[in-house]
């Protein structure tokens, strides 16, 4: 809120909202009373105000790893609360009670050091990073630990006669070899023809009406190379009664392997994983058992969806309401769940896909993130918002204007910042989305609509566990974010905020200011610097502004005050600026002992003659 009041020949213009940055492209003339032309370090709260951003501390003491974290994730895995990342090569469990970590990698399994994906799906916990697929089922080494998923055995046909054929059920596993075949003997047939040859093993038969699992040699003989199983005594007629468990050599699981992230989605349920990233267009999505359970081990050779053309890959998928949200590099569709008949007669999911916007999409690969239920992506040098104001449906259609660019007034930054490469985050709790390239972040604080930015700020992940943000540092370190951290692990943080030129409602005069109050919230080691520039003068006197009561909890005796009154103060400060046109506002700080949250500030001047 911004207001212009005369009195006796003075007026006052009020700054009551911080509004966040704007970098507009025609200068800062036409910026808002509130926006910053320049910022950095500052951030804009939920009730407006303009505050020092908080520090961050390293919460170990040592390192079991080596390396970057390459991903991190927080949730429950049968029953029990786990955090879990990947870094150096290894797998580990971080306890953030003690802030020890250790390695919950099976003995025997190796996993490539690269940007990795975990999540979480029938009470076990897996992972993908383009090389490994393992999976967890909370079980601590040595007997347990990730590992590679055996994968469900599918039963791939019933009802077969003893000299093949039979009725197909399920498809095989793309993770493994492993095949299972239910025969209806005759009573008269010893030797039962199985669909493929050239086996590697029959691993079982058995007689499911009576349970009896048949010995090898003794019951039955096998032959691998024409892929049949041959009975000393032919078994009693019946149906479905003998099923044969055996192994074919070859597997697709490479194809798994391959991708890199993963996305659950199955219409009005989370009960298949899609997996992409592979640098194609293709997706690979999870089935169910022959009993109905879903199943993050079983990738059904024919469940494969190809969106769009084949030249551009899948950067991006998110559930957005009853629908699975496709981004690409170039474009965006969405996929509808339904059903098809079989030629047999038998019902499948069947998944649609419509194009939505063909010439926007996503760069940065598996960094989509839902913010207040709307899909949001970088595409180019912007930031777009995905929504359907449509009053029918709330899921995305085939209409461009359902891509919104909300990041103009950030767009110089962004210019600047290799998005393809960028890592992006939504903290739900403070309701801020995070872009973060290199050492810098763009926070966009969308409950007010306001955007910061961080400098010193390179992490490869953060996560929101238990209210608390933490971050994954290029070096390996987590640390832990808080106002109560007034610096970022012992460095200074230089935060700065600079108003846009203001005119005050008449550019044609000039005119003169000798006064500035700003309204400071009393706190703990509370200090910032004001000063100004107008167009005739680039240099004045910089005034601090102080006000601290007493702690032991943050004590710094270089800064020691006795104030204690908790109530807002506000501070006189007196900087003569003559003949201006224009006039910026500037707050700064870089300490490591301190912090700032302004309420408001107030400038008093008077008009004087025409500009000359």
């Amino acid at each position: 809120m911004a207001r212009i009041s005369t009195v006796t020949g003075e007026s006052v213009l009020s700054i009551g909202k911080w509004l966040g940055l704007n970098e507009s492209p025609d200068g800062d003339t036409l910026l808002k009373v509130g926006e910053a032309g320049e910022m950095r370090n500052f951030r804009i709260t939920r009730d407006g105000n303009l505050q020092k951003r908080p520090g961050y501390q390293t919460i170990h003491e040592s390192k079991a790893w080596t390396g970057p974290i390459r991903g991190i994730w927080h949730g429950n895995v049968a029953g029990t609360e786990y955090t879990v990342f990947a870094a150096g090569g290894d797998i580990y469990s971080y306890d953030l009670e003690d802030n020890t970590a250790a390695s919950i990698l099976h003995s025997g399994v190796t996993v490539t050091d690269a940007p990795t994906t975990f999540f979480g799906f029938g009470e076990k916990l897996y992972m993908l990073n383009g090389h490994e697929y393992l999976e967890w089922d909370g079980t601590m080494p040595p007997d347990g630990g990730f590992a590679v998923p055996i994968g469900y055995r599918p039963l791939t046909a019933v009802s077969t006669a003893p000299a093949g054929g039979g009725t197909l059920l399920e498809s095989v596993n793309k993770l493994n070899g492993l095949r299972r075949v239910r025969f209806s003997p005759n009573a008269s047939a010893k030797t039962f023809q199985l669909p493929e040859k050239a086996l590697a093993s029959i691993d079982y038969v058995k007689n499911l009406v009576t349970g009896n699992i048949y010995v090898p040699t003794t019951d039955y003989t096998v032959d691998l190379t024409n892929g049949a199983v041959t009975f000393g005594t032919a078994p009693a007629t019946g149906t479905n009664t003998i099923e044969i468990g055996y192994t074919f050599p070859t597997n697709f699981s490479s194809q798994i392997k391959a991708m890199k992230y993963a996305e659950i989605y199955n219409g009005a349920q989370d009960t298949r994983v899609f997996i992409y990233g592979d640098g194609t267009n293709r997706s690979y999505y999870s089935g169910l058992d022959d009993t109905g359970v879903v199943r993050a081990d079983y990738f059904p050779d024919m469940n494969e969806m190809n969106v769009g053309a084949a030249n551009t890959p899948i950067t991006g998928m998110i559930r957005h309401y009853s629908s699975l949200a496709v981004f690409k590099t170039d474009s965006a569709y969405v996929v509808n769940y339904g059903q098809i008949t079989l030629s047999t007669g038998a019902l499948t999911a069947a998944f649609y896909i419509n194009p939505t916007n063909r010439s926007i999409g996503n760069m940065a690969c598996g960094q989509i993130q839902l913010v207040e239920n709307n899909p949001r992506t970088l595409f180019n040098s912007a930031v777009y918002e995905w929504k359907n104001n449509a009053s029918y449906s709330s899921n995305l259609t085939v209409d461009e204007r359902q891509a919104k660019r909300i990041s103009d007034r950030v767009k110089n930054s962004l210019s600047t910042m290799d998005l393809s490469s960028a890592v992006t985050y939504d903290d739900n709790e403070r309701q801020e989305y995070y872009i973060i390239q290199g050492t810098t972040a763009l926070v966009h604080n969308y409950a007010v609509d306001a955007w910061c930015r961080y400098t010193n700020f390179a992490f490869t992940a953060l996560l929101a566990i238990g209210g608390r943000l933490y971050g994954c540092t290029p070096t390996g370190d987590i640390v832990t974010f808080s106002r109560d951290y007034y610096n970022d692990d012992g460095a200074e943080i230089d935060a700065y905020w600079q108003s846009g030129s203001m005119a005050f409602g008449r550019d044609y005069l000039r005119k003169y200011s000798g006064m500035i109050f700003v309204s400071l919230k009393p706190e703990p080691l509370a200090n910032v610097y004001v000063t100004l520039m107008t167009n005739r003068k680039s240099v004045f006197a910089v005034k601090p502004i102080s006000y601290s009561f007493p702690t032991f909890a943050r004590a710094n005796f270089a800064h020691w005050g006795f104030g204690t009154n908790t109530k807002p103060q506000t501070s006189r400060l007196k900087i003569k600026a003559k003949k201006f046109t224009y006039y910026q506002l500037v707050f700064e700080t870089n300490t490591d002992w301190s912090t700032a949250t302004i309420l408001g500030a107030d400038i008093k001047l008077r008009y004087g003659g025409d500009v000359k």
